[in-house]
């Protein structure tokens, strides 16, 4: 199994080299190191790492600030990394999107839990964006379908049934999806000017 691969955000040398060695000494790929925010953005996009660790006062552009646009520019999870505890900066961290929260300074035996963690919800949120776009996108057909039956049945004075049908059975004819020859049908009464 492949090393995570880890972009390390980190302005202070000794904190990040001390950060490397510990994730190279648990197994960890660390594929660059970042000393500003905006560095850090810049790498996430270009190295595409699994999982970035950001310190939470980053020069040029703070850490909150870069792992709210990694998260919306790439979707990489973000470990937060702070030698602050405080509420007003757990919130901070929370409302930027960071999946786990490690303080200064490290124990290397956190490190392993609060990647895992990060990893684990990081693939939980994309499978429920997964799911919340497909049900959007079956809401979205069904809503089609039924419009397009409303249609054929004003038009050809079928039933409810008998217009899905026809509906299922064009779409069978044409391989393709019952949604796709509603939108047909829709179009068609558009044009028509009903």
């Amino acid at each position: 199994m492949a090393a995570i691969r880890i972009l390390i955000a980190e302005d202070n040398d000794l904190v990040s080299l001390t950060l490397e060695e510990q994730l190279k000494g648990l197994g960890y790929e660390v594929v660059g190191i970042a000393r500003t925010g905006a560095e850090a953005v810049m790498l996430a996009a270009r190295l595409k790492p699994d999982l970035v660790i950001m310190d939470i006062r980053m020069p040029e552009m703070d850490g909150t600030e870069a792992t709210a646009r990694i998260r919306d520019q790439t979707g990489i999870p973000v470990v937060m990394l702070t030698a602050f505890s405080d509420k007003e900066t757990i919130r901070r961290a929370e409302a930027a999107g960071a999946l786990a929260y490690l303080v200064k300074p490290v124990n290397e035996q956190e490190l392993p839990p609060a990647i895992s963690i990060a990893l684990a919800r990081h693939r939980e949120l994309q499978n429920l964006r997964s799911e919340n776009l497909e049900l959007q996108e079956a809401l979205e057909a069904r809503k089609l379908i039924e419009r397009a039956k409303g249609i054929l049945m004003q038009r050809l004075g079928l039933s409810e049934r008998d217009a899905y049908e026809r509906l299922r059975q064009r779409a069978r004819d044409k391989r393709t999806k019952m949604k796709d020859i509603a939108q047909a049908i829709i179009e068609a009464e558009e044009l028509l000017g009903s």
